[in-house]
């Protein structure tokens, strides 16, 4: 996107003629409250770098608000492990329901704030059958982070790469294992199975009416 930062110091265009205007490189941060060392983000003689912009207005964003829950989505609550008193089929073990920001956080409104994102924002094997081979630092090639799921009934796709328009589909995707994969014709054994996998086949057990009960429960989201 030619969108500099810390890291990536490149300029969006090195032609000299396209950076006329700009003041400074979008590489420089600009976090100071004051203009005591005329570093101020609020200083009209500097820009703020890109990233920082794009954050600070993604974190000022409203969540996802859920649709009213019907007598089915209430079951599937239960089922999904965030009704109170089950424990459900387990897939909450991951997608945390609720999460609260710290009492520290730099913007004052944000601190100590429920967020109702169903997710534990960690990473987790997810097995050979989602593996795209992409490492990033220690995480390995079937390694993702737990997608938030709040909005998850306003998607057309799903998974990471959004192979599947059908949330079913999705959710059986989570559930891979090497001997699984070998039937598939999948060659490619060096994941080991995903993290999910005991957790969908408590899924696949379910009668059809609990099962769509959990689909209503996530389209409402």
């Amino acid at each position: 996107m030619g969108v500099t930062n810390d890291v990536f110091p490149t300029a969006r265009d090195e032609t000299p003629a396209c950076n006329k205007g700009i003041n400074e490189p979008n590489d420089i941060t600009r976090t100071d409250e004051n203009d005591l060392r005329n570093q101020a983000y609020t200083n009209p003689l500097h820009m703020i770098a890109d990233w920082l912009g794009f954050t600070i207005f993604m974190r000022q964003l409203a969540p996802p608000e859920p649709v009213p829950f019907s007598p089915s989505a209430l079951r599937g609550q239960q089922l999904f492990g965030t009704g109170a008193g089950s424990a459900g089929i387990g897939c909450s073990l991951c997608h945390t329901p609720t999460m609260v920001t710290g009492p520290r956080h730099e913007t004052q409104a944000l601190q100590n704030v429920q967020a109702h994102l169903y997710s534990d924002l960690l990473i987790h094997h997810m097995g050979s059958g989602l593996a795209d081979n992409v490492t990033q630092g220690l995480a390995q090639g079937d390694m993702f982070r737990t997608t938030p799921l709040w909005g998850i009934g306003q998607r057309i796709f799903f998974l990471h790469d959004g192979r599947t328009s059908d949330l079913l589909v999705a959710i059986q995707a989570h559930a891979s294992t090497p001997g699984e994969d070998d039937q598939r014709g999948d060659d490619d054994n060096k994941y080991p199975a995903s993290e999910a996998t005991a957790v969908i086949r408590k899924f696949n057990v379910l009668p059809s009416t609990d099962k769509q009960a959990i689909l209503d429960f996530l389209r409402s989201l």
